[in-house]
């Protein structure tokens, strides 16, 4: 748990830094920069989770850079619709009057308590038991990779 805790840490400062980098120095929008920071995040974390987290041997690293970006779209939309349902839980509710929260405090509130939900309940499990693990699955995706659909 400490090793993923270290992995999600260097991810979420690759993330952050290729997102400063894209838009202070690239002039990339703002939503392009968070796409482009999270998809650099997302191969560090897969890095360094295949070297050292999991030390994945099991399973070769084609099959666990496809099993790893069905779990990270995952996590993406999970994260995405889970802060909107907390948010939408939250605005009005008599937790948010009672102490007269802002909405930006209202809104970090749910976007941290789904990320940690996310994290703990679909990415390390999902990570644990089948990202960097060969599971039937892996036979499937080098197929797909063995036959690919433009030699048909």
């Amino acid at each position: 748990m400490l090793k993923a805790a270290v992995s999600s840490q260097i991810s979420a400062w690759a993330d952050f830094i290729m997102s400063y980098v894209a838009y202070n120095f690239w002039a990339v929008d703002g939503a392009f920069s968070a796409a482009i920071g999270a998809v650099s995040g997302g191969i560090v974390n897969c890095t360094v989770n295949y070297k050292w987290t999991f030390r994945s041997s099991d399973s070769g690293p084609f099959c666990v850079a496809v099993k790893y970006a069905l779990v990270w779209v995952g996590s993406l939309l999970l994260n995405s619709f889970g802060t909107k349902v907390a948010l939408d839980a939250l605005e009005g509710s008599a937790l948010t009057e009672a102490y007269g929260l802002p909405d930006n405090i209202t809104f970090t509130i749910a976007r941290l308590g789904t990320s940690l939900a996310v994290s703990l309940f679909w990415n390390l499990y999902l990570q644990r038991v089948f990202v960097y693990r060969k599971v039937p699955f892996d036979s499937f995706i080098t197929h797909l990779a063995d036959h690919p659909l433009r030699d048909r």
